[in-house]
């Protein structure tokens, strides 16, 4: 079997595996004895069909089989909610997967579930005066946003420790998010992004700084603002705290600081990289990928 590509519907998926029984599922169960299959299941690092999102730019480069579900924009509560986690766990127990890779999170923190965090400054019937990062993050720490993120991945951790129970080799990665470097940047709407409707929206974003403006004294603190957010709120209280909870099924992958991120190129909007920013987080991604592999199929990742 030559290498394949990814796809994005179940009923695609049953098609490249076959039915039981046939040749076609033997094929492709000697093909896994050394290449892996992966889901990837998220918002829009992994679900954006707009160019090679994160995940895309991770399967590009992974000799196996791969789906790429989820929807751009949806919070981790709607991602993995009770009947999803279900339905998936189900697929993941009767399909040979070796890794889930879950994506979500950044949508919880942002645009109106922001604004409602900070609806004293958001709202029109006060204008208290502007504080720092560190005062805000205070607020934010303090709302019950990144505790609703957590229930999510725990829902879906716990589900899948049951399927490890007879499927050892399982394993489940998730990722933080880079630093926020251009605040307010509203997403490059053109044609060959979004296709013909990039004529008729005007903007899309920015989605952390439309409502900390009205919060934060400037864009630096809003730049210090998300990382606290994003760094000590959600990856490091969440992801990470997660990986202790869950030793021996869930990793977290490390985004190393690069000089990158800070490029113009690197980004596509606020809070989303182009397709350059995902190939280079793609290589750290795929790296913490290959280790969560039995070392009989690392082979298969090639970018690293």
């Amino acid at each position: 079997m030559t290498t394949m590509s990814w796809v994005t519907s179940w009923e695609a998926w049953r098609d490249v595996m076959g039915r039981q029984g046939t040749r076609q599922r033997r094929n492709v169960m000697a093909y896994l004895e050394t290449h892996p299959a992966i889901l990837y299941w998220g918002d829009s690092w992994f679900s954006t069909p707009l160019y090679l999102n994160l995940a895309r730019q991770s399967a590009r480069n992974i000799h196996g089989l791969g789906i790429i579900i989820g929807k751009p924009g949806a919070q981790a509560a709607d991602l993995f909610s009770e009947r999803e986690v279900e339905r998936i766990g189900d697929r993941v127990e009767k399909d040979p997967f070796d890794v889930v890779c879950l994506s979500a999170g950044g949508n919880d923190c942002l645009s109106e579930r922001l604004a409602l965090v900070f609806a004293e400054w958001t709202g029109k019937a006060s204008d208290p005066a502007r504080i720092d990062a560190r005062a805000a993050y205070d607020i934010f720490r303090r709302s019950d946003v990144l505790v609703r993120v957590r229930e999510a991945y725990d829902r879906v951790l716990a589900r899948l420790r049951e399927v490890q129970q007879a499927r050892p080799h399982l394993r489940v990665i998730g990722h933080p998010y880079v630093p926020i470097h251009f605040v307010g940047r509203e997403a490059e709407l053109t044609s060959a992004n979004i296709g013909l409707i990039a004529w008729l929206k005007d903007s899309v974003g920015p989605w952390l700084w439309a409502p900390m403006r009205h919060v934060l004294e400037d864009e630096g603190q809003g730049r210090e603002f998300a990382r606290l957010m994003l760094e000590d709120g959600f990856r490091d209280g969440v992801l990470r705290d997660l990986a202790r909870t869950y030793p021996g099924l869930f990793e977290v992958v490390t985004f190393p600081p690069s000089p990158d991120f800070t490029s113009q190129t690197f980004w596509n909007d606020e809070i989303h990289p182009g397709e350059e920013g995902f190939a280079h987080l793609a290589r750290d991604f795929n790296a913490t990928l290959a280790q969560a592999l039995l070392p009989g199929k690392r082979a298969a990742v090639t970018n690293l």
